[in-house]
């Protein structure tokens, strides 16, 4: 298939390739068997299994033992096609992989005396994050304790601990899950720096892989908006074609961008910056369908750094209505942890290098559709029906009555998501499972 043909299946249907998934146990005396994988599918309340198929059990020359089967189960109401296999790993080598959570020296260690771990593929249904989220709970249904999970889309590492934490929840994980950032760039003798940011695992979900290029401004702030906008399109109602704007915020004026095939963009640049045309030969994996995100303003496309300023001072970001639900969700369910995490370490006499921030989000209507607007407070106390005493930290757009600076008290019902900083780490409810 040409890439212009790849181009049109991902923009107007939706092509796209299979995730892959590999879990490790964290026994050494894990045994893949049939009985055992089939009876733990069967057995589980995540999903129903309707149908389980050995594909072939041999060893090949060098007596290693070869497992394959095929699954349709059904989840939301609607019926997947995975493939699992148990796969030799004693060749394998994760060192360029990185890390998508905090994953400890003992998992790794864990994960390297391993002979077999099982591996997943399927593709992706109507929702990309519920999807994924299926993948997590077959694999953990099998391998319920595991010391990792290897994301090959990606190239990232997950902490067992998390993916079970994250598998027996009825709340799918961060959409960050689903694909990583990488910021490549080149500097000259001057200490100028030239960025070239894009994504890995979007193909996954029904998009083409998104870019920004030859970025030497506000690196900080073009990544925020390349989250915005990659969190946009893995929405299941959202289709963008290329050249076709659409809006990711507004700050008194729409922040609005489009995509164009590299094909067309790259021509436009130096050959030589990160992502130029020179890494963009057929045997190089830049050569795939990918877009290039361009700012729109008056009709005209310009460098996305255009942005910068307006992002850095805090514009209102829209974030799809499930979204908001997923993240209130979690942090509702997780609220208990956060109280008792608050009631342990919370000192504000404490120094610098000892010192615990608590912060929530919360909700406020804003309209008579019930509308919100969320903003931060910095949380000073959690009182016994827990209602949260905090100060405001950001300025309101619409939130009459409320300022910077002010001082309340609000119920649990309000919280939207929270944060902790530690002196060496930031918690939030999708890891508090290390500091509960």
């Amino acid at each position: 298939m040409t890439n212009k043909e790849l181009y049109k299946g991902i923009a107007e249907d939706g092509l796209s390739l299979p995730s892959t998934m590999g879990i490790f146990p964290s026994s050494k005396d894990f045994i893949f068997s049939t009985e055992s994988i089939e009876e733990s599918l069967k057995s589980t309340d995540y999903f129903q299994l309707i149908n389980f198929d050995v594909i072939e059990i041999d060893k090949d020359e060098n007596g290693t033992v070869k497992q394959e089967y095929q699954l349709i189960v059904s989840y939301l109401e609607e019926e997947f096609d995975v493939n699992l296999y148990v796969v030799d790993a004693r060749s394998n080598d994760y060192s360029e992989f990185g890390f998508g959570n905090m994953i400890s020296d003992e998992e790794m260690e864990i994960a390297t005396q391993q002979d077999f771990y099982l591996e997943s593929v399927m593709y992706f249904g109507n929702d990309a994050l519920d999807s994924f989220h299926l993948q997590l709970k077959i694999i953990q249904a099998i391998v319920e304790n595991p010391s990792i999970v290897v994301d090959f889309m990606p190239n990232r590492l997950l902490s067992g601990k998390w993916t079970k934490v994250t598998a027996e929840s009825e709340i799918p994980p961060a959409p960050s899950y689903l694909y990583v950032i990488h910021s490549v760039y080149d500097e000259d003798e001057n200490g100028n720096r030239v960025y070239w940011m894009h994504t890995h695992g979007l193909h996954r979900c029904g998009s083409v892989e998104l870019e920004m290029l030859n970025i030497k401004d506000g690196v900080e702030q073009m990544n925020s908006a390349l989250d915005m906008i990659v969190n946009a399109f893995i929405k299941p109602d959202f289709r963008s074609s290329e050249n076709e704007e659409f809006n990711i915020g507004y700050d008194g004026l729409d922040i609005t961008f489009c995509w164009k095939r590299w094909e067309d963009v790259v021509k436009d640049y130096p050959v030589a910056i990160p992502g130029g045309y020179n890494e963009r030969q057929p045997e190089n994996e830049n050569y795939e369908p990918c877009g290039v995100l361009l700012a729109v303003q008056e009709g005209n496309t310009l460098t996305p750094e255009v942005y910068a300023a307006t992002i850095a001072d805090n514009p209102i970001f829209f974030i799809s209505d499930q979204e908001t639900e997923r993240m209130s969700a979690l942090a509702y369910q997780r609220f208990e942890s956060y109280k008792k995490a608050f009631n342990t370490y919370f000192n504000p006499e404490a120094d610098e290098e000892n010192y615990y921030r608590f912060l929530i989000k919360l909700g406020f209507d804003v309209d008579h559709e019930m509308n919100k607007e969320h903003i931060w407070f910095d949380v000073y106390g959690i009182n016994e029906n827990n209602e949260i005493f905090g100060v405001c930290l950001n300025r309101p757009y619409a939130v009459e009555g409320l300022n910077e600076g002010d001082e309340g008290l609000y119920p649990q019902e309000m919280i939207t998501d929270w944060l902790i900083y530690t002196p060496t780490n930031t918690i939030t409810p999708d890891n508090i499972y290390t500091i509960d």
